[in-house]
């Protein structure tokens, strides 16, 4: 049965649970990725109030049951890659007067949604793609400052999330979820030892830990009303806190003096896997559009969005038979809030033009700013092309530079970085 529930009436009920469930929380820098479909990111993923296409699924389910083609499949994908991530060493600390770079090689995540209707008023829908994700390599490891902490570390999430849509009224739709996530976690580091000589610091051996791909669980849903000229939308994805298992391996760096390099050898256990455990708790997300139809033509959008980063207070792998060789991270990140703009220009003929600018504030405090992740506040400048059935979307990203004297790794310095994304979606 249709609620008559007056619509306006509704959404400020829902909207409310939703956003009250992420009050201690939605998309915001970190690790988070937010680029999942080509018509959103031509808008700088601005498209909370709209959700008219399948992508709905990750960035509204509320829009599902009142997509104008509620058969479709979509796909596509994204390019990622820095165009430059320099850092310079300031005092104190061990970095200082010393440089590095990222050599973080190109980055392809995949998204992909399927959605068929239900009876009159229903329609399901499955999607997969990638929340979060973060890939951080430093060039020239064995001259790094930072090599002791991370020489390379990356996350990868990809969910899936089957997610049911419903009509509650012509102009209002509910979205309903599950979240499969399944996630990995890898880290790189050198270990120092001391100099054959007695005097100063070598590297001895190179430390990789790589967790398995595990699985979490969790929930999204959503609200949306579409009226002629005003669209507002809401939508809620769970933390999900997910527990791994992984093994390290240890690779001696030879030093040059057998003797030396010989009692190394005896004391660590090289060329084996060594059994580690993690776990990360991803944080809640939250979002809340308003879109405006200015005309047949122009439509706005305006997103507000907070993500619950606050959960994520540290990252630590622990061997049970090596607890010498424990890595811990401590990261303390905060709530953290984005801002989302996003325009679209209609032709006569049918193809639509997007731009977009966005804001995400960095969760990660300057005492947590390292070689593990160097983060900082970033803007995103999007343009974007699409037809009925392709979407294409470019972005660039600057990070405001950071300069940090308060490094709890004593890896103090100035930060900096840049990139770019191109990302594409067909849809049937």
């Amino acid at each position: 049965m249709i609620s008559k529930t007056p619509p306006t009436l509704a959404l400020c009920a829902l909207m409310a649970v939703l956003l009250g469930a992420a009050s201690a929380s939605v998309h915001a820098a970190g690790f988070a990725f937010e680029n999942q479909g080509g018509k959103a990111a031509g808008m700088a993923g601005a498209f909370v109030a709209q959700a008219s296409d399948p992508s709905a699924i990750f960035y509204n389910p509320g829009g599902l049951a009142l997509m104008e083609k509620k058969k479709a499949v979509s796909a596509g994908t994204s390019l990622l890659a820095f165009n430059e991530s320099l850092y310079q060493g300031l005092p104190p600390g061990i970095g200082t007067s010393t440089t590095g770079e990222q050599e973080t090689p190109m980055d392809i995540p995949p998204h992909a949604y399927i959605t068929l209707p239900v009876g009159a008023r229903m329609v399901a829908g499955m999607g997969v793609y990638s929340p979060f994700r973060m890939n951080t390599e430093w060039a020239d490891a064995g001259s790094f400052a930072g090599r002791y902490l991370a020489t390379k570390s990356s996350i990868e999430a990809y969910d899936l999330a089957p997610t049911l849509g419903i009509q509650l009224s012509p102009s209002l739709g509910l979205g309903i979820g599950a979240v499969y996530r399944s996630s990995e976690v890898s880290v790189a580091r050198r270990l120092p030892g001391q100099a054959p000589s007695g005097e100063g610091i070598v590297d001895i051996a190179s430390l990789d830990m790589k967790t398995d791909m595990e699985p979490g669980y969790g929930f999204t849903a959503g609200l949306l009303y579409k009226g002629k000229r005003l669209s507002i939308g809401a939508s809620y994805r769970s933390a999900i806190e997910t527990d791994y298992v992984g093994v390290g391996r240890l690779t001696q760096i030879e030093t040059g003096d057998a003797q030396y390099d010989q009692l190394i050898r005896a004391s660590l256990p090289f060329d084996q896997d060594l059994l580690l455990t993690s776990s990360l708790e991803y944080p809640d997300q939250a979002s809340f559009g308003v879109a405006w139809s200015l005309s047949k033509a122009i439509l706005l959008e305006v997103d507000v969005n907070r993500t619950g980063w606050g959960s994520v207070q540290d990252l630590a792998l622990r061997f049970s038979s090596a607890s010498t060789l424990d890595t811990s991270y401590r990261l303390d990140f905060e709530d953290a809030m984005s801002y989302r703009l996003g325009a679209r220009y209609r032709l006569p003929t049918g193809p639509q033009l997007r731009v977009g600018y966005a804001f995400d504030e960095t969760p990660q405090p300057d005492t947590s700013v390292g070689a593990f992740l160097p983060d900082s506040d970033r803007s995103t400048v999007s343009v974007g092309f699409g037809l009925d059935w392709l979407d294409v979307a470019f972005s660039w990203v600057t990070y405001d530079q950071r300069i940090v004297f308060t490094s709890l790794q004593d890896l103090n310095g100035n930060y900096r970085a840049n990139g770019w994304m191109f990302t594409i979606s067909a849809t049937k």
